[in-house]
């Protein structure tokens, strides 16, 4: 079994090694040239996050680039609260770069949208989700090879609609800001970045206006100092089974 992910915050990068086999970071993928190409003869998924209601521009930009060869397909996407319409965009998306799936489903992990939620109260509340169990569901459900494609609901598309609309791009990384009396220039906000988006100025990051909407650099700075405007949480999240390191082996684009 092969796993693509994506991941910004452990939580994706936990539940593809939870499902199993050969986990391989779509960050990296992307940085080969021309087309990807990849077989194994059990099976091929991708794990990601949900960005308000959309597939992350990292793995929408990898799929129109892979081909894949396997008995079976699959994708799992995490998302915090609602995962609006982004089981039908992913199915969407298959369909127009040639990867029929067999199997979509979204599961619920701890939220980490800052700006929507509390994610201290999420990080304390986790127990509702049954997050465990419904990663064990769902790697039995691939391990079995069962078709199912998720739809979303009534309010979940309604949500998506509404979330889909967010602020993108340059107008996303206007809301970021540093505590310079914190920040100690390590760069590890430019090593996490799946999109080479920051940048280190006078010892400290500056954003370039290509922000995915991850906010890896906000919830891995080992120092607390990335903020962000009108934040509702300033609690700064990794999936406990994921370390610093895991996301930037997984994402460091200036290697």
């Amino acid at each position: 079994m092969t796993v693509i992910y994506f991941t910004a915050t452990g939580n994706s990068l936990a539940v593809a090694r939870h499902i199993g086999g050969r986990c391989i970071s779509a960050v990296t993928l992307l940085r080969q040239t021309g087309s990807v190409e990849l077989s194994d003869p059990e099976g091929i998924g991708l794990v990601m996050p949900v960005y308000f209601g959309q597939i992350p521009a990292v793995v929408t930009q990898l799929m129109r680039r892979l081909s894949l060869r396997a008995p079976y397909l699959f994708a799992v996407l995490t998302y915090g609260e609602l995962a609006g319409r982004a089981a039908t965009h992913m199915c969407r998306l298959g369909k127009e770069t040639g990867i029929i799936f067999d199997y979509i489903r979204t599961i619920k992990m701890v939220d980490n949208n800052f700006i929507i939620v509390s994610v201290s109260r999420q990080v304390r509340d986790c127990g509702r989700k049954k997050i465990s169990v419904c990663m064990d569901a769902i790697a039995g459900e691939i391990r079995e090879r069962k078709c199912f494609v998720e739809k979303p609901g009534v309010v979940s598309r309604l949500i998506g609609i509404i979330e889909e609309r967010m602020p993108q791009g340059p107008k996303f990384d206007s809301g970021f800001s540093v505590e310079a009396d914190k920040c100690n220039g390590c760069g590890t906000c430019v090593k996490v970045c799946p999109n080479a988006n920051v940048q280190l100025a006078g010892g400290h990051p500056q954003w370039q206006g290509d922000c995915l909407k991850c906010t890896a650099c906000y919830h891995n700075c080992p120092q607390g100092a990335v903020r962000y405007r009108n934040e509702r949480s300033r609690y700064c999240f990794r999936n406990p089974a994921v370390t610093l390191q895991d996301i930037i082996h997984a994402n460091n684009r200036t290697r």
